[in-house]
């Protein structure tokens, strides 16, 4: 596991960190996690599903981030413009 600002990252999360096109600053992560309510993980694990838009090279985005609070880290981020969670599609 990796850690970023206090922030911990399984291994896929962590590896999206190091790719400059699919990075996504801590902070927003942590907005994304403490402004948005909780959803059950789709897939069933004991981590938390968060849901929220955000901006990037002044486009906007869908946010969905996998957050486990107990042990602190992210499993899984994603920012698309399709629907996701309870976010309807973003146009082009």
């Amino acid at each position: 596991m990796k850690v970023w600002d206090g922030l911990g990252f399984a291994s896929k999360a962590a590896q999206q960190m190091d790719n400059p096109d699919r990075f996504v600053p801590v902070q927003t992560l942590r907005d994304a996690i403490e402004s948005t309510k909780a959803c059950l993980d789709p897939r069933g694990s004991l981590a938390e599903m968060h849901y929220t838009t955000m901006t990037k090279n002044g486009q906007t985005y869908n946010l969905e981030v996998l957050y486990d609070k107990a042990t602190n880290t992210v499993y899984h981020f994603e920012y698309t413009r399709k629907a996701i969670g309870d976010l309807p599609a973003i146009p082009k």
